[in-house]
């Protein structure tokens, strides 16, 4: 009985846990005391559990929203470049923006002072935006727009007797030119283009340094493209690359021109200038050619005089609150430089396309001569078939306009090298 009360006594003392263990459980069970006395405390504070959950939630929200915004903005930069790629390189689609602004301004004929300035292209769907003090109704086809654009006229393009039942352009009273559209970036998903030819024809570029550069670049290399319908002249100062023709000629070549020319004039390019920085001068010079019609001017950094303003950020948003523009020109330099590299690989194809087929000689027995019968001479030769008459299939929206159908479509820069320097520096950057 001893001996197995002793080991009862022992097993039992084993079991016990130690001091160490016991004094951690009671250190634990205070800091948990503690915490929970703290937090419902913080909690009162800020007016209770609900509130406090729905704040935490809010911050969790912006927390994950804060981490995965660069790689969204990678995602959205990387879509934009693609798009504006696919538009600038497909020649319909520079037609199509010269139509749509043609037709609305076929229809704001007879409305004074107004004018179109602005599109907006998402596919199925383009938005023209006008200006003017009294606008009338959109005549149909086009339907007012009611989206972030309120004096904008919309057109969707999937039908085609929308497309058909487009007036077409001819020339205006006292308006000799074609419209001018350039790409400026994205917004959301529409492609932003604006008609440099539609208002003072002097645009500035002003903002970030490096941002104003690339977008600056990107604009005069999207000009001197073959199917821009400009004559593009580069001067100096504005690539690093590349020397261009000192301003003073260039302006004293215009100034001699625009004097020698008629009064009603129809040109089939439209002169642009794009210079950097220039003097007060030379700025009031080319404000007067640009008031008088003769030249577009793109000038890099503000100027005095009558312009139209584009202020860049330094995360390439492009605004211009008096027109209402606002995009996302981040994108746009290598979209351009895609473009470029695509015109000219279809510039070495077309001689390729445009010579004739070499049919492969095949080896054949010569035939015998045969005589002909004197019945067969007799006969009068059959009548040649008629040719076919032309059949006109699709609509007429993506042919030249008639203003245009006369002249040559092809823009003759006066600076042949100008659109490598500026779409490569445009890529690179």
């Amino acid at each position: 009985m001893t001996a197995g009360t002793r080991a009862r006594a022992a097993a039992i003392a084993l079991a016990k846990p130690d001091k160490p263990l016991w004094t951690a459980i009671l250190v634990a069970v205070v800091v948990l005391l503690l915490l929970f006395l703290l937090l419902r405390y913080v909690v009162r504070r800020h007016g209770g559990w609900r509130r406090c959950r729905r704040r935490a939630a809010r911050e969790l929200a912006l927390t994950r929203q804060a981490f995965g915004e660069p790689l969204r903005a990678y995602r959205r930069h990387r879509r934009g470049v693609r798009t504006l790629a696919r538009r600038l390189s497909d020649p319909r689609a520079g037609l199509l923006a010269r139509r749509m602004l043609d037709a609305a301004g076929a229809a704001l004929d007879d409305v004074p002072g107004a004018f179109a300035y602005g599109l907006h292209s998402r596919p199925g769907r383009v938005a023209v935006q006008v200006a003017g003090r009294r606008l009338p109704e959109p005549p149909d086809p086009w339907e007012a727009d009611e989206g972030p654009y309120p004096r904008s006229w919309c057109l969707a393009l999937d039908h085609t007797d929308d497309m058909a039942a487009l007036p077409d352009a001819v020339p205006r009273a006292g308006v000799p030119r074609r419209p001018l559209p350039v790409a400026l970036g994205m917004a959301d998903d529409a492609c932003v283009h604006l008609d440099l030819a539609a208002g003072p024809r002097m645009i500035t570029v002003e903002g970030d340094p490096a941002a104003r550069t690339r977008l600056f670049q990107a604009l005069a290399a999207q000009l001197d493209r073959p199917s821009s319908g400009a004559s593009v002249t580069v001067t100096d100062g504005v690539h690093p690359h590349y020397p261009g023709e000192r301003l003073d000629s260039v302006l004293r070549d215009l100034e001699d021109t625009s004097r020698d020319a008629p009064d009603e004039a129809v040109i089939a390019t439209t002169p642009v200038v794009v210079c950097a920085a220039p003097t007060r001068e030379q700025a009031r010079r080319l404000g007067d050619l640009a008031a008088s019609g003769a030249v577009v001017c793109l000038v890099d950094g503000p100027v005095p005089g009558h312009s139209w303003a584009l202020h860049v950020d330094a995360r390439g948003r492009v605004t211009a609150p008096e027109l209402g523009l606002h995009a996302d020109c981040a994108p746009l330099g290598r979209a351009v430089a895609a473009a470029v590299r695509a015109d000219r690989r279809r510039a070495r194809r077309a001689p390729e396309a445009d010579r004739p087929p070499v049919p492969a000689v095949e080896r054949h027995p010569r035939p015998e001569p045969s005589v002909p019968e004197p019945s067969e001479l007799s006969e009068d030769p059959a009548p040649a078939a008629p040719p076919p008459a032309p059949t006109v299939t699709g609509a007429d929206l993506l042919s030249e306009p008639t203003t245009a159908r006369t002249r040559p479509t092809t823009a003759s820069s006066t600076a042949a090298s100008t659109a490598s320097p500026t779409a490569s520096s445009t890529g690179d950057r």
